[in-house]
């Protein structure tokens, strides 16, 4: 999760962008206005709000998929006793 998070910021942003039919929406601005990379898209976002802004949405990530995890370890070691 902590090195997939910056790819999943610029990609949500990038989707925004993409969804800009909203004409009022600041981020959908920005993201819609030309074509980049996602190197290039990390380096303004850094640029522009600073390197804690790649981790938003990380708290609630994690929160959502440590009980997922936790979950799948047990019933994982649930069935392996049975066999």
């Amino acid at each position: 999760a902590t090195a997939n998070n910056p790819f999943d910021v610029v990609k949500t942003r990038l989707q925004v962008g993409a969804a800009s039919g909203v004409s009022s929406h600041a981020v959908a601005k920005e993201f819609s206005s030309s074509q980049r990379s996602t190197l290039q898209w990390m380096l303004e976002l850094v640029q522009s709000e600073g390197p804690l802004a790649l981790y938003k949405g990380y708290m609630a990530k994690v929160a959502r998929l440590g009980p997922g995890s936790a979950i799948i370890f047990c019933m994982y070691e649930q069935l392996m006793s049975l066999f």
